[in-house]
C-alpha cells in the first residue's frame, strides 16, 4: 500500500475537524441571546375587529372622547362600516395615580361614565365585566377583564344603525358577534346580593369611582378616599326610637355619654345628632350621625332605627389621614369631617327615598 503523504493527512484531518464543529453547531441547543423574542399578545375576541365586524378596519374621522382621556392612549382605534362603527380597545389599563382604588375600579367608572350607564359599584372578586347602553341613535358596549398575563385590559364599542333597512339588518348580526364576545367576559362574575342599606350606598355614591371589597365598600368622594364598614342590625343600650317625634334630647345625651366611654380618646367633631329629613317637614323615621376623630382616622357613624323596634341599622364611614404637623392634622380632619357628614346625610337621605 501507498503511504499518504503527510501534506495530504494534514489536509484531510482539516476537513474532518471542521465537518465536526458544523455538526456540533447544528445540534448545540441555542444560546439565550438567540432565543426567539416573547410572542405577542394575543388579540382578544372582544378586539378582534375584522372578525367580528366582517369589514377592514380604516382610521376613525371622529375626534378621541376628551372623557376617556384618563384612560391613556388606545391599543387600537378602529372604525368600519362608513364610520357607523368605533372600537377602541386599551390592552393595559394605566395604574392611576395618587388614588386608593385598584385600576380597574377607576377605569370601570371612566367608561360607564363615557357612555352614560348606570352601572354597580366594581366588585374586587371579578375578573371581568361588560355594561351596555341602547339608546335610538347609537348603542354602546363597555367591558373591563383580567387577561392571562395578569394585566388589565377594556374595550369599548359604539355602534350608530343605518337607516337604511337591509343595510342596518346586515350590521345587527354583526353587532350581536359584538355583544356575544362582550358578555362572554362577565360569565361567572355575579351581582352581590342586594341589602337595603347596600341599596341605599348605590343611590347616595352614584357618580363617583368605588369599588365593593368584600365587607368593605370603598368610593371617592371630593378627592377623599372613603370606605363604608358596614355593622349590620342591632341594638343600643339607650332606646332610639323610629319617629322622629319620639326623639329626645336626653337620649341624644344619653348616647353621647356612651361613645365618648367606648372611645375615650376620640375627638369629638360632630356629637351624636338627629338628621333633618331631605324634605323640610317630611314625616320620615329618625336617624343619627355622629363624626369623631381618633389616632390617624376619621370615623362617621350612622344609626337607622327600624319600625316596631326591629333593630338599629348601623354603617360606618372612615378616612384615614396622611401624616402632618398638628395645625395641618387639625385642618385635615375638620375638612374628612365635612366629607363625611355630607356623606352620611346622602345616604340617609337615599334610605328615606328607598325604604320609607
Amino acid at each position: 500500500m501507498t503511504p499518504t503523504p503527510p501534506s495530504h493527512r494534514r489536509r484531510f484531518d482539516r476537513i474532518l475537524l471542521a465537518g465536526a464543529c458544523v455538526l456540533c453547531a447544528l445540534l448545540a441547543p441555542p444560546s439565550r441571546a438567540a432565543k426567539r423574542k416573547p410572542a405577542e399578545p394575543k388579540t382578544p375576541s372582544i378586539a378582534d375587529f375584522t372578525q367580528l365586524t366582517g369589514s377592514r378596519p380604516g382610521d376613525c374621522a371622529a375626534p378621541f372622547n376628551e372623557a376617556l382621556s384618563g384612560m391613556g392612549e388606545p391599543t387600537m382605534r378602529r372604525c368600519a362600516w362608513s364610520q357607523h362603527v368605533e372600537m377602541l380597545y386599551w390592552h393595559g389599563i394605566p395604574a392611576p395615580a395618587a388614588t386608593c382604588l385598584p385600576p380597574a375600579a377607576i377605569a370601570w367608572h371612566r367608561l360607564t361614565q363615557a357612555i352614560h350607564a348606570d352601572a354597580p359599584p366594581w366588585n374586587s372578586a371579578w375578573t371581568g365585566r361588560t355594561v351596555s347602553t341602547n339608546a335610538a341613535d347609537a348603542r354602546q358596549v363597555a367591558a373591563i377583564w383580567r387577561g392571562d398575563d395578569g394585566q388589565w385590559s377594556a374595550a369599548l364599542w359604539r355602534w350608530q344603525p343605518s337607516e337604511k333597512p337591509a343595510t342596518r339588518d346586515w350590521q345587527t348580526v354583526h353587532w350581536n358577534d359584538v355583544t356575544k364576545a362582550a358578555h362572554a367576559i362577565d360569565a361567572g362574575n355575579p351581582l352581590p346580593v342586594a341589602s337595603k342599606l347596600y341599596v341605599a350606598w348605590h343611590d347616595a355614591s352614584q357618580g363617583k369611582p368605588r369599588v365593593l371589597d368584600g365587607d368593605t365598600w370603598r368610593w371617592v368622594s371630593e378627592k377623599t378616599c372613603l370606605r363604608l364598614e358596614t355593622s349590620g342590625t342591632g341594638q343600643t343600650r339607650i332606646h332610639l326610637p323610629y319617629s322622629r317625634d319620639d326623639a329626645r334630647l336626653e337620649q341624644r345625651s344619653g348616647m353621647q355619654v356612651q361613645l365618648a366611654r367606648r372611645f375615650p380618646d376620640a375627638e369629638w367633631l360632630q356629637p351624636f345628632t338627629l338628621l333633618d329629613p331631605a324634605r323640610p317637614g317630611a314625616r320620615t323615621g329618625a336617624k343619627f350621625i355622629a363624626v369623631w376623630k381618633e389616632g390617624r382616622s376619621v370615623n362617621g357613624q350612622l344609626w337607622i332605627p327600624l319600625r316596631d323596634d326591629a333593630g338599629i341599622v348601623r354603617a360606618r364611614i372612615v378616612s384615614d389621614l396622611a401624616p402632618a404637623s398638628g395645625d395641618r392634622q387639625k385642618d385635615l380632619a375638620k375638612q374628612r369631617a365635612d366629607v363625611i357628614e355630607r356623606e352620611l346625610t346622602a345616604l340617609a337621605h337615599a334610605w328615606e327615598v328607598r325604604h320609607e
